[in-house]
């Protein structure tokens, strides 16, 4: 039986069970308003109507995105994974300062600066292991640690500087999550279909009834 998760594609004419997913850190929801705030001010802030700001409910720190991925994957993928995040210790993720992403010449989003470096690039490394020994292709580009606030609609671009700042609020680091995200007209649709835990503490499997749904008009 099909999972509730996947679609169906059709690829040289046969019907293919797919989903979009992407690894990703979730925050807990006294973080996420904190962000939420960030976005708020710079949204009041001169030119704030040129970004399409990410909602409170779809904040999140990508780790790896992985496209279109056929479902019959999805089991090996998450096991690899977790087989690296066991070997990984809990962290605190640091929240920082709103700055242009790729750059002030030429942005393209607005981000938030996370921290700290260290563990964040061994928990990436580990998750791109995992999807390498799944059989996935290794990821090209390097990993750069930010959390997209919102994304450029056109050329003008608000007045971002290091003062917007979430003040040092953290939040505990224990898994890895990979969202299934669905591009509505509504905006994307976000719904977390496995975990994989840092340290090795058991994660409860989700079935489509327990899932949390999350709702963004963008992700990142």
């Amino acid at each position: 039986m099909r999972s509730a998760t996947c679609s169906r594609s059709a690829t040289l004419g046969e019907a293919i069970d797919t989903v979009r997913a992407f690894f990703a850190i979730d925050l807990d929801e006294r973080v996420r308003s904190a962000v939420a705030e960030i976005a708020d001010q710079l949204r009041a802030c001169p030119n704030g109507d040129a970004v399409r700001w990410v909602r409170e409910e779809g904040l999140h720190v990508t780790l790896r995105f992985l496209g279109e991925l056929d479902c019959g994957r999805i089991a090996r993928l998450a096991d690899c994974v977790r087989e690296q995040t066991a070997a990984l210790s809990p962290f605190r993720l640091q929240l920082g300062s709103a700055r242009p992403f790729p750059s002030r010449r030429r942005p393209l989003a607005v981000v938030l600066d996370v921290g700290p470096a260290e563990p964040l690039e061994e928990l990436a490394n580990a998750v791109e292991r995992g999807v390498v020994a799944a059989g996935f292709s290794p990821e090209r580009r390097p990993f750069n640690t930010h959390l997209t606030l919102g994304r450029i609609r056109g050329k003008r671009f608000p007045l971002v500087t290091g003062d917007v700042t979430t003040s040092g609020k953290n939040c505990a680091v224990k898994e890895v999550v990979l969202f299934k995200s669905e591009l509505r007209p509504s905006g994307a649709h976000y719904t977390p279909i496995e975990r994989a835990p840092l340290g090795g503490e058991p994660s409860p499997l989700l079935t489509e009834t327990d899932q949390s749904i999350y709702n963004p008009k963008a992700g990142g």
